[in-house]
């Protein structure tokens, strides 16, 4: 029976592992921290309980729902609140989500200019996008364009979308031009008990409860941590570790980006490594924040306003009283950079944070920060350019794969290796399940 080597135990990495498991096919799984988890790690500070990253599970497949039942010591609740787009740079100005579906909670003046503005284009010759840029005023309008969805995407990218293809996404929602014929509702604040959105989070522990959960139906003796891979030899099938121990696979897991991979690699000529460097992404700074309460009612606010550095708050506090001392709240703000594109050190990221709080009025005058962690997400979004097919295509035929359309998730490889990530993570760091 085929032995496999898995290399990292994030949740992606734990899944495999207990598939495997099921399977009872032999497996030997690398991690290289003291813990599994991945991302979706959770730390004690001050009393606070700060996730890694904003982590959350947007549902349940049919088919793993009794799966989760078997998990010990994990106990998952469905989390029900409201999310919104915030209209410039005030937290009480806010259109809930899906901003495109509720364009009535928006001032009689801009509702005229983007109707006036449909009209315009329904007259117009339809022409294909030529890029993504294009692709999306051709689904929502300029009007929305303008206003919340390339404002958004520019500022979580740091990348000029009108350099990107046409077919990076299709999760763009139609605009509802009847919602600008409704009547007007003003700006939207949730009401206690009302239910727009759900998901699960776990009741106690952070999101680190789900890997540790996952773990403890492995095998002990199947799982070594403090293992660092420091190099993939595919011709002879060993992989190399930082404390110079090698292992022979003869089928193997990466839970890592491609770039990483490719670096990873002993032998590869240096059009596959100019292929690598060509895989663009963007990183997050997660900044958590915890501080006297209260904070809004949303669960999560996207803000697409230059004036502010972030472009997403959310409020895990709400998800699970646990996270929080009572009366007191958690913040968290992502922020994106790039060493070239978008430069920014981790000390100016918490000043703008700082700063952004209290000019949403959510940190209050006299109102202080009580604990702050910062984390450096490198690959936080995935960039893709009009190249990055034929590069991905490249490397993954090195590799001995066969053609195949840009992969979005788990990539098998004929040479034996397993991706179970795209080039760079693009939801985030949000797992979804």
């Amino acid at each position: 029976m085929a032995s496999v080597a898995i290399v990292g135990l994030g949740v992606s990495g734990l899944g495999c592992a207990l598939e495997l498991a099921r399977r009872r096919i032999p497996f030997t799984a690398y991690e290289k921290e003291k813990a599994p988890g991945g991302l979706a790690r959770t730390e004690a500070a001050g009393g606070f309980r700060f996730d890694y990253g904003p982590h959350i599970l947007l549902g349940l497949p049919e088919e793993l729902a009794a799966w989760f039942t078997e998990l010990p010591g994990l106990e998952l609740v469905r989390c029900t609140g409201a999310s919104g787009i915030v209209v410039g740079h005030r937290s009480d100005r806010v259109i809930p989500a899906p901003f495109q579906h509720n364009l009535n909670w928006l001032p009689l003046p801009t509702r005229a200019r983007l109707l006036f503005g449909a009209v315009v284009k329904a007259g117009g010759r339809e022409t294909p996008p030529g890029n993504y840029s294009e692709f999306a005023v051709a689904r929502c309008g300029r009007g929305i364009y303008d206003l919340f969805l390339g404002a958004y995407d520019s500022k979580r990218l740091r990348f000029p979308l009108d350099q990107m293809p046409a077919d990076w996404t299709t999760r763009i929602e139609k605009t509802s031009l009847r919602s600008l014929l409704l009547p007007r509702n003003g700006f939207h604040r949730p009401r206690p008990g009302e239910r727009e959105g759900s998901f699960f989070y776990p009741a106690s522990g952070g999101i680190e409860a789900l890997p540790r959960a996952m773990a403890k139906l492995l095998p002990e003796d199947a799982l070594h941590y403090g293992s660092e891979l420091r190099e993939i030899d595919t011709k002879l099938k060993l992989v190399a570790f930082a404390d110079g121990t090698v292992k022979s696979y003869e089928h193997l897991v990466l839970s890592l980006p491609l770039p990483e991979i490719v670096g990873l690699l002993k032998e590869s000529p240096p059009d596959v490594r100019r292929a690598a460097e060509n895989l663009l992404y963007t990183s997050i700074y997660i900044l958590n924040a915890g501080f006297d309460g209260p904070v809004p009612p949303w669960f999560l606010l996207r803000t697409p306003d230059s004036a502010l550095p972030f472009y997403r708050l959310s409020f895990p506090s709400h998800y699970s009283p646990g996270n929080a001392p009572e009366g007191k709240a958690i913040v968290v703000g992502e922020i994106s950079h790039h060493p070239i594109r978008h430069p920014l050190s981790r000390e100016e990221a918490s000043l703008q944070f700082d700063h952004g709080l209290r000019r949403m009025g959510i940190l209050r005058p006299g109102q202080d920060i009580l604990v702050e962690s910062i984390r450096d997400i490198r690959y936080g979004h995935v960039v893709y350019n009009h190249e990055s097919r034929a590069s991905i295509q490249l490397i993954l035929e090195h590799l001995g794969a066969p053609p195949c359309r840009l992969p979005r998730g788990q990539v098998r490889l004929a040479s034996g290796i397993e991706s179970s990530s795209p080039p760079a993570r693009e939801d985030g760091g949000r797992t979804q399940l």
